[in-house]
């Protein structure tokens, strides 16, 4: 059996940088294996729409921790440039000395407000995807290449460099996030793991199933793709039952046989204790 990976969501939506540098410093002396943050200018499941910028606040991160992996959990491919974001990752993979995985999505309807609110635009799916499979080929070639020059249906690049490249070569690992079946063909293609959230065991299932298939097309081994979960745990467990219990039924609630990495939110003031019994959850499930 596969043991399970595991690490959290970073809980941004404060200006106590102290507390979030103190949660990484913790996950990673509790063997989590990653601290990811994610990519809203204002949130919009949050009251407050209070959130630290995500690449700015994961450079912080990689300069005061040396183990544990960080990654952006997801990147929406409509707010950067890809070769800017060529050089955003390679810088911070450079920081932390290598343990930089990048997550890419191309945001949902929920977005559209916020998106709109900063001035971006919000195009069909279509054009999203498309964005999101020339950025995958604009990053990985402008990490390994000297002068690059593509020609995409919306990415245009004329003898871009990248240098310094990523500590990680041939790049650090590409991670997209998404239910879409159409994020699942990219995954298929282009990227090292899939993240999913917030689907039912037997939707789970039918997708899994898709990117099996759709790896199968692209004659791609499945294995290779790490499949990670998302979600939010409850540290109030239910009468009868402890913390570790609890989060241990949820995620095997969520999750299928095909899930091996498990990325928890937990309440912005969760304690040392919390993350603790997240990672023996995780480590009674493996």
């Amino acid at each position: 059996m596969t043991t399970k990976k595991f690490g959290c969501q970073l809980p941004q939506d404060t200006s106590d940088t102290n507390h979030i540098f103190e949660v990484a410093k913790d996950c990673e002396s509790l063997g989590y294996d990653s601290v990811w943050t994610y990519d809203h200018l204002a949130p919009y499941w949050l009251h407050s729409r209070s959130s630290l910028e995500a690449w700015t606040l994961l450079s912080a991160i990689a300069a005061r921790t040396s183990k544990i992996k960080i990654g952006s959990l997801v990147t929406n491919v409509s707010l950067r440039n890809p070769t800017l974001l060529a050089k955003m990752t390679s810088t911070v993979d450079n920081i932390s000395g290598g343990r930089l995985i990048v997550g890419l999505g191309v945001g949902d309807r929920m977005s559209l407000e916020e998106m709109h609110s900063y001035g971006y635009m919000f195009p069909p799916l279509e054009s999203r995807i498309t964005l999101l499979r020339e950025t995958i080929m604009t990053l990985k070639a402008m990490w390994s290449g000297n002068e690059v020059s593509l020609s995409g249906r919306l990415v245009k690049v004329s003898n871009a460099l990248c240098v310094p490249k990523p500590k990680q070569q041939p790049g650090p690992p590409i991670w997209v996030g998404g239910r879409h079946r159409r994020v699942l063909d990219v995954a298929a293609e282009l990227a090292d793991g899939w993240n999913h959230w917030g689907l039912t065991r037997q939707k789970l299932a039918r997708q899994e199933a898709y990117l099996l298939a759709a790896c199968t097309r692209v004659h791609r081994n499945r294995d290779t793709i790490t499949e990670s979960w998302a979600g939010s745990l409850p540290t109030l467990p239910p009468d009868g039952l402890s913390v570790v219990e609890s989060m241990r039924s949820e995620l095997i609630l969520r999750n299928g046989d095909e899930t091996d990495y498990f990325i928890a939110s937990l309440p912005a003031r969760a304690d040392r204790k919390a993350y603790e019994c997240f990672a023996e959850a995780v480590r009674s499930i493996a």
